[in-house]
């Protein structure tokens, strides 16, 4: 190329390159200037969504779902999102990360195996799988007072928490027959008494040469047919005589 070709095309290659360093400063300084602030948008309230739809409703709106605490929820299924943090409404920078707090579902236990057990002992037995007491029903029965005849739901059964499990109980046979507890310590015969329905009193036999504290005599005697809570008179030693 002569020099009177290259003085023709100068111009044009000193256009070209000038117009490329104005586009390249006009996208630079104006479309994406350096140190701009992040564009700030809403966030989406997402609460009661399945993760995933959270989560694709977030990034609808520019932002970013992550998985935070799981715990049980009587009311939530499995999944659910419970909480948004930041919470709903919040104008936030687009790309900021909301933690969503999930449902881990409906927390269950199954009904123990309480019939035969005393009510204190079966309540005992119920809170150790995190159920409750319900309803209780007394129905007379020859099995001794507070004994648990059945419950509803029956062992086995799968159940929501919170829930309770209704008891029946033993309120004692109509009539009981008096059980013999002379010679037993008192607060041995006491219980025995009270096993069946009855109830104990004792006044001090101070004519007894026997063990302090041992019952000596009953009133009514053993056998007799009483009816539940009667009181049992008892006898008991005060001790040898010195």
């Amino acid at each position: 190329m002569n020099q009177e070709a290259t003085r023709r095309l100068l111009p044009f290659v000193i256009a070209a390159t000038g117009g490329f360093i104005l586009a390249y400063l006009v996208v630079v300084l104006f479309i994406f200037p350096p140190g701009a602030p992040p564009v700030n948008a809403p966030v989406p309230d997402v609460l009661g969504l399945s993760f995933d739809e959270a989560s694709t409703r977030l990034s609808a709106a520019g932002f970013s779902g992550a998985r935070g605490e799981s715990r049980y929820n009587v009311s939530s299924p499995r999944s659910t999102v419970l909480e948004q943090t930041p919470a709903a409404g919040m104008s936030e920078p687009k790309g900021t990360k909301i933690i969503l707090d999930i449902s881990a579902g409906q927390r269950r236990a199954t009904v123990p195996n309480v019939v035969g057990l005393d009510r204190r002992q079966a309540a005992a037995a119920l809170d150790k799988v995190g159920l409750e007491v319900g309803d209780v029903v007394e129905r007379e029965s020859p099995l001794p007072r507070d004994e648990v005849l059945s419950t509803s739901p029956t062992a086995g059964t799968a159940m929501i928490l919170p829930s309770g499990v209704s008891l029946t109980i033993s309120s004692g046979p109509a009539t009981i027959s008096v059980p013999f507890v002379v010679g037993q310590p008192f607060a041995a015969a006491r219980t025995a008494l009270e096993q069946v329905g009855l109830t104990a009193t004792s006044t001090v036999d101070s004519t007894s040469n026997q063990a302090s504290g041992t019952v000596t005599r009953q009133a009514p005697t053993e056998g007799t047919p009483v009816g539940a809570g009667t009181m049992i008179r008892l006898s008991v030693s005060a001790g040898p005589r010195l």
